[in-house]
């Protein structure tokens, strides 16, 4: 029947199984736990039946009490007369307050002397805990009418102690048991969903298949069914993207570069000038769209970059085209953990969209926290608040500014956010202290 359970059922069976079995574990301990009244009605008949004893032993002559004795003795009750009135050994101990607590109960032996002790040699020095959890025998002796006094002892309950443990231990342990096995249960319940879950981060992170071996309860396996089946479709959906991707770029460089050479044979110069342009921004559409649709599928192996660097070599190599590109203090040096190419890719996509709608970007590059923080800002006209977000969607572009005339191809700030990302970061645009547009990429630290 469980078998037939989600793993919200098993979970909430099993956690009330749990929660059963400690209630009545907690059940039994209260039960043993009880107050000296618990106690002595526990280890002894009920005051009444002590005060049916005594004057039962009154009105039965001497020479008869034997046969009456024998009656009354049983494995865990022992009743014998003794001549003279109640005493209490120098090395036994008194438990005045169950004195108190018997004769309160049945007034009828508030006159008779009682005492209720444990005898010597027994227990170890805690009276009423070892009464309760039977490490002593219990004794109440009260006085006869003729002079002497009735003994009754409370042996240890055989079912009480187990292989010489107070069946308190017992308890415990089993309690522990319980416990341990509730935990082991939960355990093997969800443990499917923990390889899942590292299933699901794997393939997030390289974007190949990790089989998962269906088992627990049967959603759980459904679930696990339709996730290896997903992934395996996306991959080979990313993969035929890749491949048709590639393709198409190979065939469109062949044509690109036919074309290229036949613009040589146009004699005018302007026109030959307008083709070369055209093909450059045919040319940066191809290599854009082909290492967007490889970047999706693409696991790429991270290593230990200096940040730093990489942006100094960005900055070099845009001001020695005589590029507007200036930087702050790149002094420190700041350390990722990333994709070389990626992150290069991601520097120069950002300084060539400042270049190309404001004509200049200053690039300031900081770490805190944790993070190391990269600032692009140039002096343009900015980005509405309503179309940061948006910029970042392929082939998304500013009506006013961004257009196929002005270069842009409308994948690179797309691009840009998929390395990012891959990299467990995050990009934003605002807007610079001077008034145009801000980039701010915000990329974890390498540790250790």
């Amino acid at each position: 029947m469980i078998a037939q359970l989600g793993i919200v059922g098993r979970l909430l069976t099993i956690v009330l199984v749990g929660f059963g079995a400690i209630l009545l574990l907690l059940g039994g301990l209260l039960y043993l736990l009880r107050t000296q009244e618990g106690a002595l009605e526990q280890r002894f008949p009920l005051p009444a039946q002590i005060a049916a004893i005594v004057s039962l032993l009154d009105d039965t002559p001497p020479q008869d009490r034997e046969t009456l004795l024998t009656a009354l003795n049983t494995n865990t009750l022992s009743v014998q007369v003794v001549d003279g009135a109640p005493i209490v050994s120098p090395d036994s101990r008194e438990l005045p307050r169950l004195e108190n607590v018997l004769t309160r109960l049945n007034p009828e032996l508030s006159a008779r002397e009682v005492v209720i002790d444990i005898p010597e040699g027994a227990g170890n020095h805690r009276p009423l805990l070892d009464a309760w959890a039977g490490a002593a025998p219990l004794r109440a002796q009260v006085a006869l009418a003729d002079g002497s006094h009735v003994v009754l002892e409370a042996t240890t309950q055989p079912l009480r102690r187990i292989l010489g443990l107070p069946s308190g231990i017992w308890l415990a342990l089993l309690g522990v048991a319980i416990c341990t096995l509730t935990i082991v249960g939960l355990f093997r319940t969800v443990s499917p969903l923990r390889r899942l879950t590292s299933a699901i981060a794997s393939f997030a992170e390289t974007a190949a298949p990790v089989p998962i071996e269906a088992s627990g309860p049967a959603d759980m396996r459904r679930l696990i069914g339709t996730f290896n089946l997903m992934q395996e479709r996306l991959s080979t959906l990313l993969k035929g993207r890749t491949i048709l991707a590639g393709a198409i770029s190979h065939d469109l460089r062949t044509y690109l570069t036919r074309m290229r050479l036949r613009i040589d044979t146009i004699e005018d110069e302007a026109e030959r000038s307008g083709a070369e342009a055209d093909i450059d921004a045919m040319s940066a559409i191809v290599e854009n769209s082909l290492a967007f649709a490889q970047a999706a599928g693409k696991a790429a192996l991270f290593e230990d970059i200096d940040l730093t660097a990489l942006v100094r070599e960005a900055v070099k190599l845009h001001q020695d085209r005589n590029s507007p590109v200036s930087c702050g203090d790149l002094a420190e040096r700041i350390r990722v953990k990333g994709d070389t190419v990626g992150l290069r890719r991601v520097l120069t996509n950002l300084i060539d969209n400042a270049l190309r709608y404001a004509g200049d970007a200053t690039i300031r590059l900081s770490a805190c926290d944790g993070f190391a923080e990269l600032f692009v800002d140039d002096s343009g006209r900015g980005i509405p608040p309503n179309e940061r977000e948006a910029i970042f969607e392929p082939f998304y572009r500013l009506d006013a500014a961004r257009n196929l005339e002005s270069g842009g191809t409308g994948l690179g700030l797309a691009l840009t956010r998929q390395i990012v990302e891959a990299h467990g970061g995050r990009i934003t645009a605002g807007t610079s202290p001077g008034g145009g547009n801000r980039m701010h990429v915000v990329l974890p630290l390498a540790k250790g």
